[in-house]
């Protein structure tokens, strides 16, 4: 077995191909076994396991997810990088690599409730989705947010089990973010409202070829059971936060009523929720805006 994650076997493979990263995706190629291993180990695979990894670049981590889980879909987008990915999981048949762009393969397979390609389905009745990968900065918040936030047609598409993802730091910190802080946002009221995030591991720069610029970190999403809300006061609610943060200088009070939101309802609806309306959006949790969606 090629060992990937060695800096001198992943040289000798991309000079083998005559390949060389590209910044225009984002590419940076993760070479130390010890973060790799914290990766698999967040993802908690079994070998009931289905997992769809995201760009899986030269294969280091496919390699160790094929080790513990019963499957694994390597989507990757650079032509460049499959034949490199046949030679590092030559011999492991519970890889399956596509090449496809991830934001349209997972539009494709997540609608019914399972990211489960139907090949996997017909051979592992009982495969439990999992999704991993090392995300580039420029399609982290699309892939995220697709993940759980509710199309123009107000179906929220079905997330997988559980998603463990590196992202740049600073993407991280706005996910874990508190109320009150400047790196809270409407991404962060989304995840928080639909996932339990966890923060793994931080990691260095330097275990990367090429380095990049800034520090990177492994979180883990496990979406909540939302049973019991209802899902139209759900969609309801993401207009309200698109509103408050579009202007969050603004109080909530003028920006949703600038968004068009009636202002006797909207004065109605923070009088019985409790919340002051001249508080701005940042300070609200994902349950108040739940609420107040609840309340409109």
């Amino acid at each position: 077995m090629i060992e990937i994650w060695k800096k001198t076997e992943l040289d000798r493979l991309t000079r083998a191909h005559g390949f060389r990263c590209s910044k225009a995706w984002g590419q940076n190629f993760l070479v130390d076994r010890n973060v790799l291993d914290k990766v698999v180990q967040g993802a908690e695979l079994s070998k009931e396991d289905h997992v769809t990894e995201i760009g899986p670049g030269a294969g280091a981590l496919t390699v160790l997810l094929a080790r513990s889980a019963g499957s694994v879909t390597a989507v990757e987008i650079d032509k460049r990088l499959i034949p490199m990915l046949q030679e590092v999981t030559e011999g492991l048949e519970n890889v399956t690599i596509i090449r496809d762009d991830i934001l349209e393969y997972l539009k494709r397979h997540n609608g019914d409730g399972s990211l489960c390609v139907q090949e996997h389905k017909e051979n592992r009745p009982h495969c439990v989705e999992k999704l991993v990968g090392n995300l580039p900065y420029y399609i982290t918040t699309p892939i995220i947010a697709g993940l759980f936030e509710p199309g123009k047609d107000g179906i929220r598409p079905a997330p997988p089990e559980l998603a463990v993802f590196m992202v740049q730091k600073e993407v991280a910190e706005r996910l874990l973010s508190p109320p009150g802080k400047k790196t809270y946002g409407a991404i962060t009221v989304l995840v928080q409202y639909y996932a339990d995030i966890e923060l793994l591991s931080t990691v260095s720069q330097d275990v990367f070829t090429p380095r990049p610029n800034v520090d990177s970190a492994i979180i883990r999403l496990r979406p909540k059971d939302l049973s019991g809300d209802d899902k139209e006061t759900a969609s309801k609610m993401f207009r309200l936060v698109r509103s408050g943060f579009d202007m969050r200088r603004k109080t909530l009070r003028n920006s949703l009523a600038a968004s068009g939101f009636p202002a006797e309802d909207l004065a109605s609806a923070l009088e019985i929720s409790g919340i002051d309306p001249v508080r701005r959006a940042e300070t609200l949790s994902p349950r108040d805006f739940y609420d107040l969606a609840s309340k409109l």
